[in-house]
């Protein structure tokens, strides 16, 4: 069903969005090469400056307004390689129906992942605080990743990737027309990918912001559960593995 409370069929996810061909606007190899080899860039740009951030002080000293910066463009590369469909599938169907992909392509998370940057940087500066104060909380950390790794076992966390996974089916049923319309659909598309990857971003935050192992690893992970077939399946190893990580670092 769409917006309208109508059914959506196969072959029909947005009007007009088909050619008489049957194959989606603007789905060309030049086109779908031009937007993949544009993420990719941006993404390469992002972790360029993202490592060589990697040295600064500790994120919780920060001004709000530089974190947020840090956490938006540590998000550009992490996400973008994994968002690299759904962007094609967007770009395509809004060719069909003279919309905005640059726009989108541009809009498609980054809104919401840096304004989860604001809760990100509350609870990152109140636990330095709670850890200077009690030297004993330190040890929550493994709790924590055990919760993390209990989270991608989760129904919730299974809906919210599904939605990561089938782009198409996301779109057909949400589509809104003009940069307006791309906004909203890229911030709507971006709960479920925050959804999607809470946890893990709780991970970077008992870890270290800014510790480039663990970011590779993440993002990753990130790409692998979103692309892959059997994605599903290595988030949940993924979650197994952050409970005995979680276990270990408690007993150790």
């Amino acid at each position: 069903m769409d917006r309208r409370g109508r059914p959506v069929l196969e072959g029909d996810l947005v009007p007009d969005s088909r050619s008489r061909t049957g194959t989606l606007a603007g789905d060309d190899p030049g086109t779908q090469l031009l937007v993949a080899a544009s993420l990719l860039i941006v993404a390469g740009l992002a972790w360029a400056w993202t490592v060589a951030m990697a040295a600064m002080p500790e994120c919780h000293r920060m001004g709000l307004p530089s974190f947020v910066l840090m956490w938006t463009v540590m998000m550009a590369a992490m996400m973008f390689p994994a968002v690299i469909p759904v962007v094609l599938a967007f770009t395509a169907l809004a060719r069909g129906r003279r919309g905005s992909p640059a726009l989108a392509a541009t809009a498609f998370y980054l809104v919401v992942w840096g304004a989860l940057g604001v809760p990100a940087q509350a609870l990152l500066a109140g636990a330095a605080r709670l850890a200077a104060a009690l030297p004993g909380l330190a040890r929550l950390g493994g709790p924590v990743l055990v919760l993390c790794g209990l989270y991608q076992l989760t129904p919730l966390k299974d809906a919210c990737l599904r939605h990561c996974r089938v782009p198409l089916l996301f779109l057909g049923h949400h589509w809104r027309d003009g940069p307006g319309g791309a906004l909203l659909l890229g911030a709507h598309h971006g709960l479920y990918c925050a959804g999607c990857c809470a946890s893990l971003m709780v991970v970077l935050l008992v870890v270290g912001v800014m510790n480039v192992g663990w970011m590779v690893a993440l993002s990753a992970l990130i790409y692998l559960e979103k692309v892959l077939p059997a994605g599903g399946r290595v988030g949940r190893l993924a979650g197994l593995v952050l409970c005995a990580a979680g276990a270990a670092r408690m007993l150790g």
